[in-house]
């Protein structure tokens, strides 16, 4: 099959390894962490990789790790637009803590966002669906205002909530895909219909 002349692809990309201590699983949302020296490495095989695509624009979240990932993407070539809504899921008072933390501290709470992933609220923090509706609000207005194929980078909660929304599927069941450190959703967007065309591809060695 031929691609249609109209078709765009938008590369949805969660950004690369942050500075946060091998073998931890932390809860992380706003909490501001830069890339660590091998998110660095990281980035610059997604370099490799994009240089094989004619890319318009690069889009992504105002935070370091994936600012910094984008502007690696960018080099000299590109402008990056940052995007506060594209920032990641906002978990309130459990950010920064491991999630053995959360579940020591906050036992009952813990319990009801996995019975509730959807619509719970951690304390100080937003529900996934309140993050879906503001990701996927930003996803359209950023295709509508520009052009061609674009990059954005963005986290693994927001990608989370914008493949349920496409997929018409729940929070829960986008698990069942990996969105590893520097991985790649390809979304086609075709006659302003937006559709998954490849979840998670990983090009990292």
């Amino acid at each position: 099959m031929f691609k249609a002349i109209n078709t765009r692809k938008i590369y949805l990309v969660r950004h690369c390894k942050p500075q946060v201590q091998e073998g931890t699983h932390l809860c992380i949302g706003k909490k501001d962490i830069p890339l660590s020296d091998k998110g660095r490495e990281q980035a610059l095989q997604l370099v490799k990789y994009f240089s094989d695509y004619s890319i318009d624009g690069i889009y992504s979240s105002p935070l370091k790790r994936a600012k910094e990932t984008a502007e690696i993407v960018a080099g000299k070539e590109y402008n990056v637009v940052t995007k506060s809504d594209f920032s990641e899921l906002d978990v309130g008072k459990w950010d920064g803590l491991s999630f053995d933390e959360v579940k020591q501290r906050y036992p009952k709470e813990y319990e009801e966002r996995g019975n509730n992933l959807e619509n719970y609220i951690v304390e100080g923090g937003e529900s996934m669906a309140m993050c879906r509706k503001r990701a996927m609000a930003e996803m359209y207005k950023t295709i509508n205002e520009s052009a061609g194929d674009i990059v954005i980078v963005a986290h693994a909660g927001v990608i989370r909530t914008i493949l349920s929304s496409l997929l018409g599927i729940s929070m829960n069941k986008t698990f069942n895909y990996k969105i590893d450190y520097g991985s790649i959703s390809i979304l086609n967007y075709d006659d302003k219909i937006l559709k998954p065309h490849e979840i998670g591809l990983s090009i990292l060695k």
